[in-house]
């Protein structure tokens, strides 16, 4: 299947901005092949791999995940979700187990910068089907290094206070699958999801029931919510006030950080 991959550049203008690249994960290693002045011989390791993923440990996977991030993390952002959607498509296929899918995705979930869903073009059902398909038991030894998801799942309360951070040029946010327990956290997030200088930060709050989960991470405290059930008792703020103008200056600042992490990523590739 064909995916779009979406990666940060900076423009000749000094903006940042993005570009998108579709690479069919059925010829993944064909693409990297072609590329090796990008790639190295990645895909040569992979096919290594490949027997390893198939019929031992599950956790390979990961591992495997992370050494690609390690290695073309900044140079090439999107290779460790080219990996995952090539991941998706054994599994898919019967070549790749329950577990092993599950675990590369608990790991490429939070790669990159800003996660998977900033560098992959998915829907919301898509995401859905690929954790449903995944194995509970690996997605929480990955994800929140902790054995025994039906102990783990029995601990919880019935029903969860939830928080996502979000901006006033954020769509949908409602129905949004990233969602974290921890209110804090969500206003970091908020802060992160302004893309625009006339955008305000805010965090919005829900009640779900802990049949809506899907997956959760140690990172940020977070939840993948299912967006198909029904949130409750949900509330939205905005930073307003001397808190906003604060932020407005802080802003600036780190879009400018941003676009120097940028150049001096260019310089070195």
């Amino acid at each position: 299947m064909i995916y779009t991959y979406k990666y940060t550049v900076l423009e000749h203008d000094g903006r940042i901005g993005k570009e998108t690249e579709k690479i069919d994960s059925a010829k993944w290693l064909d693409y990297l092949k072609a590329h090796t002045e990008r790639y190295g011989n990645l895909h040569e390791f992979i096919e290594a791999a490949l027997p390893a993923m198939k019929v031992d440990n599950p956790l390979i996977a990961a591992s495997i995940a992370s050494q690609i991030e390690e290695t073309f993390g900044d140079k090439e952002p999107t290779a460790i979700f080219q990996y995952a959607m090539y991941c998706w498509d054994l599994f898919k296929a019967g070549q790749l187990s329950a577990g092993a899918w599950g675990a590369a995705l608990a790991f490429v979930w939070h790669g990159g910068e800003r996660g998977m869903l900033d560098h992959v073009a998915l829907s919301e059902e898509l995401i859905v089907r690929m954790f449903e398909a995944a194995d509970k038991e690996t997605l929480l030894r990955v994800g929140l290094s902790r054995e025994g998801w039906e102990a783990y799942f029995g601990e919880l309360p019935e029903h969860l206070d939830i928080y996502r951070g979000i901006s006033t040029g954020s769509k949908q946010a409602e129905n949004g699958l990233s969602w974290t327990t921890n209110a804090e956290e969500a206003k970091r997030c908020s802060a992160r999801n302004v893309q625009e200088a006339s955008e305000i930060p805010g965090v919005l709050h829900a009640v779900v029931p802990k049949s809506a989960i899907l997956a959760v991470f140690e990172a940020g405290d977070e939840v993948v919510i299912d967006p198909r059930v029904a949130k409750q008792q949900v509330t939205t703020n905005y930073l307003s006030g001397v808190g906003l103008t604060k932020f407005r200056q802080n802003w600036k600042k780190w879009k400018t950080a941003e676009a120097d992490k940028l150049k001096e990523a260019q310089k070195a590739s």
